[in-house]
């Protein structure tokens, strides 16, 4: 064993444990806070529901569209006679698989199928199959057909 100056042996170095330094910030926080409400996540709980064939419904989807790779689901959704809502911010930050992406809906939706696209926000549309017809404002009747109510210019 090693001696100091003083003779005495370094046992004193390994029986003292070493020192910390207290920093609140380390602290782990063990409260977490409480909510009084209960949310339940349908779409994990019951990821394909049973939806009812009724001739007098419509079916509304929501959907994130991360690529053009899930657009052939949205389309199958249309096809069906149902509706899409879809969140694209995330596919709006490549600016030529966004334009692939809405040529190939426009193509289906608009060309093909009859139906429409209607821009709700900056960064959603909803996809409406044929038969369906985006009106403005929440004050008009669905069986409105006055041209000024019409959607169709703010469709992409």
């Amino acid at each position: 064993m090693a001696e100091d100056s003083g003779g005495q042996t370094s046992l004193d170095a390994f029986n003292n444990p070493p020192r910390t330094l207290h920093m609140p910030s380390m602290e782990q926080k063990a409260s977490t806070p409480t909510n009084d409400v209960i949310y339940h996540d349908l779409a994990k709980m019951y990821p394909h529901p049973p939806v009812p064939v009724d001739s007098d419904g419509l079916v509304i989807h929501r959907a994130i569209l991360h690529d053009v790779t899930g657009i052939h689901e949205l389309l199958d959704w249309l096809a069906d006679g149902e509706a899409v809502i879809v969140e694209m911010e995330r596919l709006m930050a490549r600016d030529v698989e966004l334009q692939a992406a809405l040529k190939q809906l426009s193509d289906f939706i608009e060309n093909d199928l009859g139906g429409q696209i209607v821009k709700i926000t900056e960064s959603r549309i909803m996809l409406l199959p044929s038969g369906c017809k985006g009106l403005r404002g929440v004050d008009v009747e669905s069986t409105a057909d006055s041209p000024s109510s019409d959607l169709s210019r703010g469709h992409l």
